[in-house]
């Protein structure tokens, strides 16, 4: 079986996902999202527009 590493960006330091949490206006709705590339997840770190800096997990 082939192991996955998948990233979390976000502006906060510590996150506990919660199901149901997030905003309708993200691209596919509530959730918490995760991926397999680092690049994004810096970007989702920084996501708010006066954000400069971000934490991955």
């Amino acid at each position: 079986m082939r192991k996955i590493i998948l990233y979390h960006g976000s502006p906060e330091e510590t996150v506990t996902p919660k199901f149901g949490l997030g905003e309708e206006k993200h691209d596919y709705g509530k959730g918490f999202y995760l991926t397999e590339s680092l690049e994004f997840a810096k970007e989702w770190a920084v996501c708010r527009p006066n954000a400069s800096n971000g934490w991955l997990s």
